[in-house]
């Protein structure tokens, strides 16, 4: 009997720390503080580098890996929880039009840049930015006739966290 109390005290405190660990769900719509210092802005982020001679791009870039982001939004616009639209008329792609895109561009090998529309938030009291990616856009690469990299191409945009 006084053998089993240590043992089932340390399965109690086991299971309480256990228990303590679990991650706690975000609150899905969070709060940015701050003032809001661009409403939006838009710029576009070399994800992907096109030459491997470039020591610099290499540097920057070797830590990053889109492919699940690629991923997850291909699969999101496939199967309807996000709608994509036509980077240059804004009208939602139809389901045809969606796959011929992906077809034709190999988004998954091919995503060389991702253009974002953010809000940023300046917090002067903790000195800290926050930004909401509002809408993205994938940019796949175009070759020249040499095979090297002219530059890239719109996908299509989708929205994230619509209000």
């Amino acid at each position: 009997m006084i053998k089993r109390i240590p043992i089932a005290a340390a399965l109690i405190f086991s299971g309480l720390f256990l228990f303590s660990c679990q991650q706690q769900k975000k609150n899905e719509s969070t709060q940015y503080s701050g003032i809001k210092i661009a409403d939006p802005i838009t710029y576009e982020v070399v994800v992907s580098n096109p030459n491997p001679e470039d020591e610099w791009k290499a540097e920057c870039l070797e830590n990053t890996n889109v492919n699940n982001l690629v991923k997850d939004i291909i699969k999101a616009v496939r199967n309807g929880d996000l709608a994509a639209f036509d980077y240059y008329d804004n009208h939602q792609l139809s389901k045809p039009e969606l796959e011929k895109i992906i077809a034709e561009s190999n988004l998954l090998n091919k995503t060389g840049n991702i253009q974002f529309m953010e809000e940023w938030y300046w917090n002067s009291d903790k000195l800290s930015l926050e930004k909401k990616v509002k809408k993205m856009m994938l940019g796949y690469e175009i070759y020249d006739a040499l095979g090297k990299i002219r530059g890239y191409k719109a996908s299509f945009v989708v929205e994230l966290n619509a209000d």
